[in-house]
């Protein structure tokens, strides 16, 4: 009987040895538990302040793209405008140039009216007595 007293204590002690392994993995798995729904729930909160970011971006992108259109309508205008002052400045550089020209010929008429007055000049003085 000794030598099944010997078995059974062993087997006592082995089942009190798994009785405490399970008690520890059954502890393991709680806290391996609660911390994956601690992952979870800390998941879930970055997927909602991802998507109000993704939101936040996608009301930037559109703004962007408004401010892009406005842009190039702006940069058409300017260049239509661009295009309208070199021509005003072809233009006040012809009229320039024939104002220049008027000036000339105006100069020549004075000085021949300045002639034709100093003409008359003489022959009223001609005429005349003294």
């Amino acid at each position: 009987m000794d030598e099944q007293e010997r078995l059974r204590a062993s087997q006592d002690q082995d089942l009190s040895d798994i009785g405490e392994k399970l008690r520890g993995q059954d502890k393991l798995l709680k806290a391996l538990a609660e911390t994956q729904s601690e992952h979870t729930m800390t998941l879930a909160q970055h997927t909602e302040t991802l998507n109000q970011h993704t939101e936040t971006l996608n009301q930037h992108t559109e703004t962007l793209n408004q401010h892009t259109e406005t842009l190039n309508q702006h940069t058409e205008t300017l260049n239509q405008h661009t295009m309208l002052l070199e021509q005003h400045t072809s233009q006040l550089l012809h009229l320039e140039e024939m104002v220049d020209t008027l000036e000339g010929k105006v100069d020549t008429v004075h000085g021949g009216v300045q002639q034709i007055i100093g003409m008359l000049e003489t022959l009223i003085g001609r005429e005349s007595p003294n």
